[in-house]
């Protein structure tokens, strides 16, 4: 299995670099043998950083009152290939899974004990995500039923204009609450939970609405944000829109965008780059080989000893807001780097 995993990660490092007839992208440009150790360099990081959220679980199996670090965490450990009831983190994902399970109410919201914003959308949508991953790797009845249930919240809270806002209410929107309910409808229709064809096309045309003429995505209308340029370039890969002439031009401009440990225009970091790398990673070819380097590297530096890690300062992502113990900056992180992996359907090519 192990051989497997390896040649996996291996096959995705290269491919997109054979695909252009040039060698595989490395932090510099080295030969492709030097992969082999790139491949052992993240999954190293990774498993260390599993070992610190492991280390970090509430007797309860939560790691934070609000699901959105909860989900990440239950999602960093699926992405590794670990599954509840199997291997070194069963109990781990078992107690996870039903604490989050726990928290849907009765109409199928997930429901934190404190909110990472103005209304509950965006960790339902990662906690909607984590539960399509669970079902796709067990499909248990109970999984189903609430996974369907929170999958018909975010169909009924889609706006008319096609977009999603904090509350599960059809009245509002804005891209960056958009891009996570468009993720969780993408990993529900993997598992083969029936997402409406006019959901996707609404939200689709939501997302091109938001689409500047020299390319990047705004807010809650046209314009070039680094955040929600990354997440619209996600949305419409994800809707099955990859043609879209908006998509080329914001992948080159976001492209111009530096890779370093500092907010320089970057407002939400984990949030930017956990859109990014699967941006250039649907994209593949140059965009994948330029960006994911320079990611991969920056992260493999800035890990802490303990495995986990901290936020740029000057950024928006503080403690405040995404909870205790680096859990949320550690998920996101383990996530990017994950992209590598190709365990989570949600985020395959």
């Amino acid at each position: 299995m192990v051989v497997l995993r390896t040649l996996a990660i291996l096959f995705v490092l290269v491919s997109t670099a054979h695909a252009q007839n040039k060698p595989p992208a490395t932090a510099s440009t080295a030969a492709p043998l030097t992969e082999i150790k790139v491949i052992e360099r993240v999954t190293s990081a990774v498993d260390r950083s599993l070992e610190y959220l492991a280390s970090k679980q509430r007797p309860d199996g939560s790691w934070d009152d609000c699901n959105a670090g909860n989900a990440v965490t239950l999602l960093a450990m699926l992405g590794r290939g670990h599954v509840p009831g199997r291997g070194q983190y069963k109990e781990v994902l078992q107690k996870g899974r039903k604490y989050l399970l726990k928290t849907q109410r009765d109409d199928g919201l997930f429901h934190s004990k404190r909110q990472a914003g103005a209304g509950p959308m965006y960790e339902h949508a990662f906690s909607t995500l984590a539960t399509s991953e669970l079902y796709g790797m067990d499909p248990d009845p109970e999984v189903e039923e609430k996974l369907r249930k929170a999958v018909k919240v975010i169909i009924n809270a889609q706006s008319p204009n096609g977009g999603w806002r904090y509350n599960p209410q059809p009245a509002d929107h804005d891209l960056s609450v958009s891009v996570m309910q468009i993720v969780a409808l993408r990993a529900a229709n993997n598992a083969e939970i029936p997402v409406p064809d006019q959901v996707i096309e609404k939200a689709a045309k939501y997302v091109r609405y938001c689409a500047h003429p020299n390319g990047g995505y705004g807010y809650q209308g046209p314009a070039q944000g680094a955040q929600t340029s990354a997440a619209g370039v996600v949305s419409l890969q994800l809707l099955g829109k990859y043609d879209d002439p908006s998509v080329p031009k914001t992948l080159d401009m976001l492209a111009k965008f530096p890779v370093e440990w500092s907010a320089n225009g970057i407002q939400y970091w984990y949030y930017f780059h956990y859109y990014a790398v699967q941006a250039n990673y649907q994209a593949g070819g140059k965009h994948w080989n330029d960006w994911h380097p320079r990611i991969r590297e920056l992260l493999l530096d800035k890990q802490n000893a303990d495995g986990s890690w901290d936020v740029p300062s000057g950024t928006a992502e503080n403690a405040g807001v995404v909870g205790p113990n680096n859990i949320y900056w550690t998920g996101m992180a383990s996530l990017i780097l994950e992209v590598y992996m190709h365990f989570l359907p949600a985020y395959q090519r």
